[in-house]
């Protein structure tokens, strides 16, 4: 009786020994640094680049571990992306900060990830994962938001459509004086959204058409997800690469904590291609370094694995052959 138990029991673990498909489902979230390489803007001398950090705040994974050393990752992430750059005015040798450029995005990211992984049936595993990435669009502003009085040239930039881009001022006293007479006059209607909302063209000094005069506290809108205008908007999808590398660490016998560093960079502009025809660059190498995405950050993640995980598993065949000895 005992020896037909030992063979039930040896039948069942060589069962399980062989090489299984693992299923696992997970949550994760993540810190990351991101960066918007913008060409044009890394080589105008008056902005300055600066950190910026954003939060993951949740993601969902589902995955197929097909052999110890081989899976696929499917993921969907909501994650935040951009960069702030701040112009600066030089006089006199000193340098001032005069508005901040806010490049702020918001996406849903669904990366299919090749899942490279040691071996070992250890409890703590390192793992690879790259693949391509599909980023949905959900929300995206482009701002210049003024924190003194200024007087700026645009043409320099080359890159701000002129008959398409609004400003939002403090107060009525920032108003330019014509764009009043134009109420006045009758020659425009006033926005029914936003009476403080005047377009950018009023703000342009008379003596220098490249000038414009800029008040204090104004916003200026250069691009966003929700305008009507083409050209404003940005792409609502991208495809990236994504790629990261880190562990897998076992903590109960179906549950196991991911801890991986997570980068993702866009191959395509980022800017709807009526914006990219407006700027006038036909260069297809020039496109992609003039607006990419690029992300570096720490994922954290908490998985269940359908069956068990494979230290467990490791653990239970060791001591049935311990049975044996």
């Amino acid at each position: 009786m005992k020896t037909g138990i030992k063979i039930i029991i040896l039948v069942l673990c060589a069962s399980s020994a062989i090489a299984q498909p693992r299923i696992h489902l997970g949550l994760t979230s993540g810190f990351n640094s991101t960066y918007v390489l913008d060409k044009g803007l890394s080589e105008d001398p008056r902005y300055t680049a600066k950190a910026n950090y954003e939060w993951a705040p949740i993601g969902a994974s589902f995955g197929v571990d097909f052999t110890n050393r081989f899976g696929l990752q499917l993921e969907s992430i909501k994650a935040a992306q951009g960069q702030i750059y701040q112009m600066i005015e030089t006089a006199q040798n000193v340098q001032n900060m005069i508005a901040e450029r806010n490049i702020d995005l918001s996406y849903i990211q669904i990366p299919l990830l090749m899942k490279m992984m040691s071996r070992s049936n250890n409890a703590a595993r390192f793992n690879f994962q790259a693949g391509p990435q599909l980023s949905l669009l959900s929300s995206g502003s482009e701002t210049l938001k003024f924190i003194q009085d200024a007087n700026i040239n645009l043409a320099e930039g080359g890159d701000i459509p002129l008959d398409a881009t609004t400003v939002l001022v403090g107060s009525q006293t920032d108003i330019p004086v014509a764009y009043q007479e134009a109420l006045l006059n009758g020659e425009i209607t006033p926005p029914s959204s936003n009476e403080l909302e005047i377009p950018l063209e009023y703000f342009q000094d008379m003596e220098n058409p490249d000038q414009f005069n800029m008040p204090e506290n104004s916003i200026m809108t250069l691009m966003n997800s929700e305008v009507e205008s083409e050209i404003q908007k940005f792409k609502d999808k991208e495809i990236q690469l994504a790629f990261g590398f880190g562990m897998d660490i076992d903590l109960l016998k179906h549950f196991y904590i991911s801890a991986n560093v997570r980068a993702n960079y866009s191959f395509t502009d980022m800017r709807n291609q009526d914006l990219i025809d407006f700027i006038g660059d036909a260069d297809i190498t020039s496109i992609f370094s003039n607006r990419a995405n690029l992300l570096v950050g720490v994922q954290l993640g908490l998985h269940w694995v359908i069956g068990g995980n494979r230290s467990f598993k490791a653990k239970n065949e060791k001591e049935v052959e311990d049975i044996f000895r």
